[in-house]
């Protein structure tokens, strides 16, 4: 499996012709011919816009096209079970890789998203709930759209806005209306759960709003 195509290669030997990939309820996914090498692959990740159903796959090797008996088959599983295991405030972590051009960097966001399955998947939209720019607009949530890929292992992914900020050109945010409040960002994803995390925050302050994480955890994912 690369970045997001299932690569399967037969032996020299091998009389087999054609690949058909099943899908967990034996319908066929893909098929795909030799055509006189010995390798084809399968596009898993970006062939669809909406979920792929993930699960056991089985690999079929037949002769031909029209052939019923397989040569050989195997199961595979194909499945990204990805969690956000950690997010960074840009203020208390300033030697990260920020965009340090735009005013508001140090109210950025870094999050580490572990996708711990076969395959990849594609973060769409980070929707930051209760975040304190969300207080800010007077919003429940935040949401910004993003198109990264998840390959198994860990990846960082930087907000596309100032989650943390509490004041813009035109307001400021009254901290005294808030006390201990959670703020829960969660993965959108293409592949798999959507998983979430969890900070609990603290607002203070009397003439500008300051903020302190007190405690965070990782929540599981949703379908």
């Amino acid at each position: 499996m690369n970045d997001k195509n299932l690569e399967v290669e037969v032996t020299e030997e091998s009389t087999t012709e054609v690949i058909t990939l099943r899908d967990p309820d034996g319908e066929i996914f893909d098929q795909d011919s030799l055509e006189g090498d010995t390798e084809v692959a399968f596009e898993i990740l970006g062939r669809y816009e909406d979920d792929i159903a993930t699960g056991e796959y089985e690999l079929v090797a037949l002769e031909s096209r029209g052939s019923d008996d397989p040569i050989d088959s195997t199961t595979i599983t194909l499945d990204a079970e990805c969690t956000i295991t950690d997010v960074f405030w840009a203020a208390e972590n300033p030697d990260m890789d920020w965009e340090k051009r735009s005013s508001a960097w140090d109210a950025h966001a870094a999050i580490i998203i572990e996708n711990k399955g076969t395959i990849p998947s594609l973060l769409t939209e980070l929707e930051w709930a209760g975040a304190p720019v969300a207080h800010l607009q007077s919003k429940d949530a935040q949401s910004y759209y993003h198109e990264v890929r998840l390959p198994p292992g860990e990846t960082t992914v930087y907000s596309e806005g100032p989650v943390y900020r509490t004041q813009n050109s035109i307001q400021s945010l009254d901290c005294s209306e808030y006390d201990t409040e959670p703020m829960t960002v969660t993965a959108v994803t293409q592949v798999g759960p959507d998983p979430s995390y969890t900070q609990q925050i603290e607002y203070g302050g009397e003439q500008s709003c300051e903020l302190a994480i007190v405690e965070s955890s990782t929540d599981g994912g949703e379908n």
